[in-house]
């Protein structure tokens, strides 16, 4: 991988930024260098680093994003430029809740890692769009420890928590899917589509 990914990541870090943690960022890249990917959706750019990782890894892929705000939008164009993937990634520019329920064609890989509180209301649109063999990989799956009762939820979560709770229970109860839960740093799932 390019050093100048992980100085970015820093950098992003240090800003205050939301960051896929170290350890899920190698396994998302383990998951794409492994399933090499034709098509990528990934909810939630940011400033565009994990999508970058992701064309790196697998040279043939071509990435979709979905990011809501316009100045993260501009960083993670220029960041594309930088890394000479632009001509491989684009970005719809809006609410996820919106964009899901139109996109057209299929994704053998999407990373998920937008609003927590809307996965679950994501999913049906997500698995439609998900190709038969493809790979969900979500982050923060376990929601600070919420989810799994680790940590006492304060109340203005529990919201969160409760679609949390519902995601996981789709993707690991429906007999169309094969889901593994990683509990690494904010938890990782990882759902293949099997039929």
């Amino acid at each position: 991988m390019d050093e100048r990914i992980y100085a970015l990541r820093e950098d992003a870090k240090k800003a205050g930024e939301p960051v896929l943690r170290d350890k899920s960022f190698l396994l998302l890249l383990e998951k794409v260098r492994e399933k090499k990917p034709v098509r990528i959706l990934e909810i939630g750019v940011n400033r565009g680093l994990s999508g970058i990782a992701m064309l790196l890894e697998s040279q043939k892929s071509l990435l979709t994003g979905i990011e809501i705000d316009e100045d993260k939008i501009k960083i993670a164009k220029e960041n594309y430029k930088t890394f000479g993937v632009e001509s491989r990634a684009k970005i719809f520019q809006g609410d996820a809740s919106e964009i899901i329920p139109v996109l057209t064609g299929e994704y053998d890989f999407i990373f998920l890692d937008g609003p927590k509180g809307h996965y679950y209301e994501y999913l049906p649109n997500l698995l439609s769009v998900l190709s038969v063999g493809g790979i969900l990989f979500a982050d923060n799956v376990l929601f600070r420890g919420y989810v799994n009762d680790k940590v006492k939820t304060p109340r203005r979560f529990n919201t969160t928590k409760h679609s949390m709770e519902k995601f996981i229970a789709e993707i690991t109860n429906s007999d169309s899917l094969k889901t593994e839960i990683i509990d690494i740093e904010d938890g990782i799932s990882i759902t293949e589509k099997l039929k």
